[in-house]
């Protein structure tokens, strides 16, 4: 019989941005690492895969399809999770939409998700332009390095969220720790990269005909709030984050504990924020701690986490 809690090992990246954070708040030692910038909790994408109990989860997967929950529609995990420490600024980017990324770069598109976990003072994000405007006049941006004037630039802090569809200009910048849930997809356009050398020394290339081509130069709304809270006593909140075509993420914060139930039609990952607790399930159980994720396979049944933590829960 299939096990119904899974530790989840992350793969590691150390993206020149990144910092220490995931190291020093989530313990994440084991990556062999001077610094890390992402840590692929939930991945199956062949640039980074994790893994499920010491096994690549591609291979779990693929062995036992029936954990996926009949939403899936293929024999992979459509999704991908991260935690993201960003001690500088990431470039200025854009992600294509599933057709053309699947046309052009033979991958998925890119709609994402982030959890806000930390956010220093003054730390804040660039979301979408300020101003409608055409492909040649954002072009001239580009090249004369005025492009962050024209970006929204959103101040930050701890709880909130932000849905960013494919084809918005975003980025991170520097101070902010985060969740991101997202479309399995590892494809970005860089469309402005500050001028940084990689560890060679050579200019990160852009990628800005095709940033171009999938960018929506038109104003998008932001809004950084839940869609609504499901429950709120006092043993726990839980708030409804974010329900797309691509995901479905739920945040919980207990003082107690918390349940919630895993159906048929899709597995569910659990990432811990903060605290600690237990999480047990048809009679298994685990200890967790914040920067610890859990897969549960479609059709588990209801779960619970005891303990004073935050965490957050994503599935199909």
């Amino acid at each position: 019989m299939l096990k119904k809690l899974n530790r989840l090992e992350p793969a590691y990246k150390d993206y020149l941005w990144g910092g220490n954070q995931l190291e020093r708040y989530y313990n994440k030692t084991d990556s062999g690492l001077d610094i890390i910038a992402e840590s692929w909790e939930l991945s199956t994408h062949p640039d980074g895969q994790s893994q499920i109990e010491h096994e690549n989860l591609l291979e779990y997967v693929t062995k036992y399809p029936q954990v996926l929950g009949t939403s899936c529609g293929i024999k992979d995990i459509p999704i991908l999770i991260k935690f993201i420490d960003a001690q500088k600024d990431l470039s200025i980017q854009v992600h294509p939409n599933d057709e053309y990324a699947r046309r052009v770069e033979h991958d998925n598109g890119k709609t994402e998700m982030w959890y806000i976990i930390k956010a220093q003072p003054g730390a804040f994000l660039y979301l979408g332009v300020k101003k409608d405007m055409t492909q040649e006049e954002f072009r001239r941006h580009i090249e004369d390095n005025t492009v962050c004037d024209v970006l929204n630039k959103i101040p930050v802090k701890e709880g909130e969220c932000y849905l960013i569809r494919s084809g918005t200009i975003h980025a991170i910048a520097a101070g902010c720790l985060i969740i991101e849930i997202q479309e399995r997809s590892n494809v970005t356009y860089r469309v402005y990269d500050f001028g940084r050398k990689d560890k060679n020394g050579n200019l990160r290339p852009l990628h800005i005909e095709k940033a171009l081509e999938v960018a929506n130069l038109n104003i998008v709304q932001v809004d950084s709030k839940p869609e609504k809270v499901l429950k709120e006593d006092d043993s726990c909140t839980e708030e409804l984050l974010r329900k797309t075509e691509y995901f479905d993420v739920h945040d919980f914060k207990v003082k107690k504990s918390a349940s919630h139930c895993v159906d048929a039609h899709s597995f569910c990952t659990v990432m811990m924020v903060s605290g600690s607790g237990t999480i047990t399930c048809d009679g298994e159980s685990l200890d967790l701690k914040q920067g610890n994720s859990v897969f549960i396979p479609a059709d588990s049944g209801t779960f619970t986490v005891s303990g004073e933590c935050e965490f957050i829960t994503a599935e199909l």
